[in-house]
């Protein structure tokens, strides 16, 4: 049975206080790991011994979880360390970033993080990009998950998500594969839930190949993509995880149960933040304006009210992405 909400409380409060003392976290990590952390409070106890199990099997399970986690953490309660693991699992398709050379071409996979915005399949007919005095391109007829059937196939987060999954789910697979597939289908559940992962702002000439997903739009200090990767950072650990099991939670069993593998309706989702809040009236206003300038754009404020509105979401579609993996973990392993 799902352990109870003060006992999650206390492990993820212990894990991940640890955590944000070695250093700055951003969504890419925090974020990664709030989102494993709530799929824990719903995961039945068969379901974590099978998700261990499959997890132990790593290729770099050693070197990239058990040597890094912290003392404590592997001294406490089953409970804390198994929070841990599911967090870093989710966390490691970003860690491999930063792997060797030889290491880094076995598992990093650059592509399978977000998508094209002009990509539609399924429940997402409608684009992800904004256009500013350029018409619309041409939608792109995205593949049906079954032609997804090999890692060659898979060039963005949909297709990834196709992929890994159906090789999770295959008990004739090698553990070792699945392992993997485990740590892509807990990061790219995440990643399809942030906005700026699905779409672009392109203009005629400022952004003509686009601004790639915020990446060229400073906003309150950094650009626009990694002021909503962070959002939940803005805050103390213990307030998010607070307001991402409370707040939430009649939202949670309401559409956390509901399409748990069709990815195309949470990219839609993130779609519709993307197009309605996320780019400001200010924003488009201002890059239409200076559209064939050749002084810098300007660096853009954030307002309290948008602060706050960014948070709500970012919590949100984390915690959604936390049940829905859950829900997918309990129907399908």
């Amino acid at each position: 049975m799902p352990c109870s909400r003060k006992n999650l409380l206390l492990a993820l409060f212990t894990s991940l206080a640890l955590l944000s003392m070695q250093g700055a976290f951003a969504w890419d990590s925090v974020g990664h790991r709030l989102s494993a952390a709530v799929a824990s409070n719903y995961l039945s106890d068969n379901s974590k011994t099978e998700l261990l199990k499959i997890l132990q099997q790593h290729p770099r399970y050693q070197q990239d979880f058990l040597q890094q986690m912290p003392a404590s953490i592997a001294r406490g309660s089953e409970e804390a360390r198994f929070v841990w693991l599911l967090g870093q699992a989710a966390f490691w398709p970003d860690i491999t970033r930063g792997l060797p050379e030889a290491e880094r071409k076995r598992y990093n996979r650059a592509n399978w993080h977000y998508i094209d915005g002009a990509w539609l399949r399924g429940q997402a007919q409608v684009q992800g990009n904004t256009y500013i005095g350029v018409g619309p391109f041409d939608d792109i007829a995205g593949k049906s998950a079954q032609t997804i059937r090999n890692e060659a196939s898979a060039d963005n987060v949909m297709a990834a998500l196709d992929y890994n999954t159906n090789l999770l789910a295959d008990s004739q697979a090698s553990l070792p594969q699945r392992a993997v597939a485990l740590c892509w289908v807990l990061h790219l559940i995440g990643d399809i839930h942030q906005p700026l992962h699905t779409g672009s702002l392109y203009s005629a000439n400022r952004f003509s190949t686009g601004d790639r997903g915020g990446n060229g739009i400073e906003a309150g200090g950094r650009n626009l993509h990694a002021r909503w990767d962070r959002a939940v950072s803005s805050q103390g650990i213990n307030a998010n995880l607070e307001t991402l099991l409370r707040q939430h939670s009649t939202t949670l069993e309401r559409m956390g149960l509901q399409d748990y593998e069709d990815w195309s309706l949470w990219m839609q989702e993130s779609r519709a933040l993307l197009l309605n809040t996320v780019y400001t009236e200010e924003m488009k206003s201002e890059i239409a304006r200076s559209d064939s300038s050749t002084q810098k754009l300007r660096k853009f404020d954030l307002s309290d009210d948008y602060v706050e509105a960014m948070k709500y979401h970012a919590r949100l579609r984390l915690a959604l992405a936390g049940r829905r993996l859950a829900t997918w973990f309990e129907a399908k392993l």
